[in-house]
C-alpha cells in the first residue's frame, strides 16, 4: 500500500499536525530516508514524540519501521517506473514493426516465392530465433506448406548442397552480423538460392547481402546492465504478420 492510501485508510485518526508531518515526508522522501527522528522533527518544527505518534497512527511500531516502509515504497516506485518504461518501449517496437511490414514493397514477391517454392527452409542465427521459426513452421502447416527449420550452422552448410533455385530460404537474425555463416550465405548467392533476411532494423551485413528483406524493431530492455536482453516479441509478431498476409495472398 502506498503512502497516500495509508493516509486515507487512517484519515480519521490524523490531526493537522500529523498531516503537516506527512506532507513534508511525501515531498522529501529521498531526504527522509536518511533522517533520524530528531532530524525529521527539526525539519518539521515538531517534537520527536509527535513524529512517533504519527507513525503509530499509520500502524507502524515506531519510526524505524516507518522509515523502512518509506524505503520499500521508494523501491516499488522505481520498479513501477521501469515497468512502465519497458511497456512503452515494447509498444513503440510493436507499432514500428507493423509499420515496417506495411511499408514493405517486396512482400508480395516473397509471398509468391513461398507459394511456388518446392521446399522452404528457415535458419535462425540464435536459439531464440530458431524457436520462433519453429512456431512459424507450425502455422504454415495450416495452409499445407512445409517449412524445414535448420537447427545449426553445420546443418545449414549441409542443406546448402541440396538447395535448388526453386527453393526458398528465410534467415532470421537479431543483429544481422554473419560471424560464422557469411561464407555459406555468399555460396547461396552464387547458387542463386532465393533468400529472405529477417533482421532487426539496422544497416546490417545479412540484409545487404540478400535481395529480399523483412525488418522488425527490437530495442534492448536492459541498457543499464549492458546485457543482450532484446525482446523477441516483435520477431514473433512479424512472422505472424507474414503468415496472416500470406494466407490472404493464396486465398
Amino acid at each position: 500500500m502506498n503512502l497516500d492510501a495509508l493516509i486515507n485508510e487512517n484519515y480519521d485518526k490524523l490531526n493537522n499536525n500529523d498531516f503537516y508531518i506527512l506532507q513534508y515526508v511525501k515531498e522529501h522522501i529521498p531526504l527522509c530516508l536518511n533522517f533520524s527522528i530528531s532530524e525529521l522533527s527539526e525539519k518539521c518544527s515538531v517534537s520527536t514524540a509527535s513524529i512517533l505518534r504519527t507513525a503509530k497512527k499509520l500502524g507502524f511500531s515506531g519510526y524505524s519501521e516507518f522509515k523502512y516502509y518509506l524505503r520499500q515504497e521508494k523501491t516499488n516506485e522505481k520498479n513501477i517506473s521501469i515497468k512502465r518504461e519497458l511497456v512503452s518501449e515494447l509498444n513503440n517496437d510493436i507499432q514500428q514493426t507493423i509499420k515496417l511490414f506495411e511499408q514493405n514493397t517486396v512482400k508480395n514477391v516473397i509471398f509468391n516465392m513461398m507459394k511456388e517454392a518446392d521446399v522452404i527452409y528457415a535458419y535462425g542465427t540464435g536459439h531464440g530465433q530458431r524457436l520462433i521459426l519453429s512456431e512459424f513452421a507450425r502455422c504454415l502447416m495450416n495452409v499445407k506448406k512445409n517449412l524445414i527449420v535448420i537447427p545449426a550452422s553445420t546443418e545449414l552448410n549441409i542443406a546448402m548442397d541440396t538447395m535448388k533455385k526453386n527453393d526458398l530460404l528465410f534467415i532470421a537474425s537479431l543483429s544481422g552480423n554473419l560471424k560464422f555463416t557469411k561464407e555459406v550465405i555468399l555460396n547461396l548467392m552464387l547458387k542463386e538460392i532465393p533468400t529472405v533476411s529477417i533482421t532487426n532494423l539496422s544497416n546490417n551485413e545479412l540484409a545487404s547481402l540478400v535481395k529480399y528483406n523483412f525488418y522488425y524493431q527490437s530495442s534492448s530492455i536492459s541498457k543499464d546492465r549492458n546485457l543482450n536482453t532484446s525482446s523477441f516479441l516483435t520477431l514473433h509478431l512479424l512472422l505472424h504478420l507474414i503468415y496472416e498476409e500470406y494466407t490472404d495472398y493464396i486465398s
